[in-house]
């Protein structure tokens, strides 16, 4: 071979060409479409009603999970070369093949079941997608119970999802439509369970029920006993269960749904108020903000109802909270734990230097309808500057100190409380001593924030400890997240939003959002000032910064919102009067039960 040759077989061999045909998907499946319309080339054929549908079976298997599944196994359609399909008619068959040719299909009102019923049975995802999402833009009074049926029957999970929402959101409507009649057993028991509930008040629920069964009592009667024990029947007064009982025959004739009934009852005075499962439609919600002044004897007390954005003092409140002590909600009720007894400052960086701690292990409760105040079992060590927070229906105390010289290092114990048991235990163990501690629950997950050191002097100790305790399985994870210098423990709020962790960094008025996944701070937005010591709420979506001090001698009562859904802030109506280092949580009160309502 000369020299020209072998080079020319070089440049052959290094030579290629990449070949994309954007269109080629396209073209192919108008060859096919071709090959229908010409009727050539047909290997298999669909029989329905006496119509016959000849097609090929590459295209029914990459469009219909049904075909696709028929042909990869062993059936005797797939040797026949031809299926006969009983419960499709005509017309949705030749739909069906229309879009598996041409992935185009026109759908409407009048042809959306067609569409959803045959895509469902020949397991069509994108035409059963484009169905549901249709459906869901339908969605209004006069059709959702029946979307909520044709999901269940075509194992839509999305439309399924979206009509119960609709249905849970507009129950009380719905309840004077034939339609709430006709639902089944299911449907009523998934919305009976719904937190979400939209009624007035849990007696509309109890009377749903009583009237659901009605309806066909000889064939729903056997579920009156389940459907009562889903109302929450604790939510209704005593005058309220007593009528029921002696008015609904239904109830009357019922062994188990009187002895429901009853067991109720019996607890009902002693729990009233430490039941907090109330639907939030039946609620009114209010931040509760006290402070006892360094005097001792001045406090103040305020209650903001977030609806209707106006403040009441509550003047005659009786409280007591000692210097270092931690206040939360639950229910209806507001628990105090520990703190100073002895005379001491109770502003949190005078504290701390106090040379000596006499921290009580004491607990009290607040009944804000009767203004009874009463102390209840003590904490199993005493306690002062800890935190408290309310997860799984219980009140957990964290870090601290406990009585003795200001040497003493922070607790490593932590306790949780049952209200209804009214009684203490021992949890798992803190993996450090905190100080400054913060803590924010989101479902069954508590974090907790704080610094490793104590620092009594000008300076701010930094915000170097995060932690993670687990409710449900009663064990705490130190996490790692990079805070920066810029955050430091006495100036950091935590608060939950929709179920997340958000910190309020009150040197830098920014807003952040943990990950758990990532184990990432996320910045959210800044607010447009807030004063140190303030005190911040988390509320759904929202955020509330109230008050704090500027100076010593500069204290502010603004009250400002922030909205995690559009990052945007905004003031509300400021407090009675300026208050830094208070305590402040979110209440709320069954309807029928709101002490304040009469005030505002």
């Amino acid at each position: 071979m000369d020299s020209v040759s072998r080079a020319a077989c070089r440049v052959t061999e290094r030579r290629s060409v990449s070949l994309v045909a954007e269109t080629h998907g396209k073209q192919v499946l108008n060859v096919l479409q071709n090959f229908r319309e010409q009727n050539i080339f047909f290997d298999f054929t669909i029989f329905v009603k006496g119509e016959k549908l000849p097609c090929h079976r590459c295209i029914l298997a990459a469009c219909s999970d049904f075909f696709r599944a028929m042909f990869e196994v062993h059936m005797r359609e797939r040797d026949d070369g031809s299926v006969k399909i009983m419960n499709l008619s005509p017309e949705a068959v030749r739909a069906f093949l229309d879009f598996a040719y041409t992935g185009h299909a026109e759908i409407s009102e009048t042809n959306v079941e067609m569409f959803f019923q045959m895509s469902s049975f020949l397991q069509v995802p994108l035409l059963a997608k484009a169905c549901s999402d249709f459906l869901i833009k339908t969605l209004d009074l006069t059709n959702c119970l029946q979307l909520l049926s044709l999901s269940e029957g075509y194992g839509s999970t999305c439309l399924y999802n979206h009509a119960l929402l609709f249905v849970v959101q507009h129950f009380s409507l719905l309840l004077k439509s034939n339609d709430f009649l006709e639902m089944n057993a299911g449907q009523l028991e998934k919305c009976l369970k719904a937190d979400a509930l939209n009624v007035p008040d849990e007696d509309t629920v109890l009377n749903a029920v009583l009237q659901w069964t009605q309806y066909d009592v000889n064939m729903r009667e056997k579920h009156l006993p389940h459907m009562i024990n889903l109302v929450r029947l604790h939510q209704l007064s005593k005058e309220s269960l007593e009528d029921f009982m002696r008015s609904e025959s239904l109830l009357a004739n019922n062994p188990e749904c009187m002895e429901s009934i009853c067991a109720v009852l019996d607890k009902l005075e002693e729990f009233n108020g430490l039941f907090p499962d109330a639907r939030p439609s039946t609620t009114e919600k209010y931040i509760f903000v006290h402070k006892t002044e360094e005097n001792g004897v001045i406090k103040h007390t305020f209650c903001y109802n977030i609806e209707s954005d106006t403040w009441k003092e509550l003047p005659a409140t009786n409280i007591i909270d000692f210097p270092g002590s931690s206040l939360v909600t639950f229910g209806e009720k507001i628990f105090i734990t520990g703190g100073c007894k002895i005379s001491c400052n109770k502003s949190i960086r005078l504290h701390i230097v106090e040379r000596c701690h006499d921290a009580t292990d004491q607990t009290w409760c607040y009944c804000p309808r009767t203004n009874n105040f009463s102390s209840i079992s003590s904490m199993k060590n005493s306690r002062t500057m800890h935190t408290s927070v309310i997860a799984m229906d219980q009140l957990f105390v964290v870090g601290g100190k406990t009585r003795g010289a200001r040497e003493i290092r922070s607790l490593l114990n932590v306790e949780s409380y049952n209200p209804l048991t009214k009684e203490w235990r021992s949890v798992s163990h803190l993996p450090r001593g905190i100080y400054y501690p913060e803590a924010s629950a989101c479902n069954n997950i508590i974090y907790v924030l704080g610094s490793e050191v104590e620092i009594a002097d000008i300076f701010n100790p930094s915000l170097d400890c995060f932690f993670k305790y687990n409710v449900s399985s009663d064990q705490w994870s130190e996490l790692v997240a990079e805070f920066g210098q810029f955050f430091h423990a006495t100036l950091v709020k935590a608060v939950p939003v929709n179920c997340m962790l958000y910190i309020c960094d009150l040197s830098t008025y920014k807003v952040y959002s943990f990950c758990p996944e990532t184990c990432v701070w996320k910045g959210e937005g800044s607010f447009e000032c807030a004063g140190f010591n303030a005190g911040a709420i988390g509320i759904s979506d929202k955020i509330y910064i109230l008050g704090g001090d500027y100076a010593p001698d500069e204290i502010t009562d603004e009250v400002q919102v922030y909205h995690s859904s559009r990052s945007e802030w905004e003031e509300v109506s400021p407090m009675p009067r300026p208050l830094t280092e208070f305590h402040c949580q979110v209440i709320q009160f069954n309807r029928y039960r709101d002490p304040w309502k009469s005030q505002l």
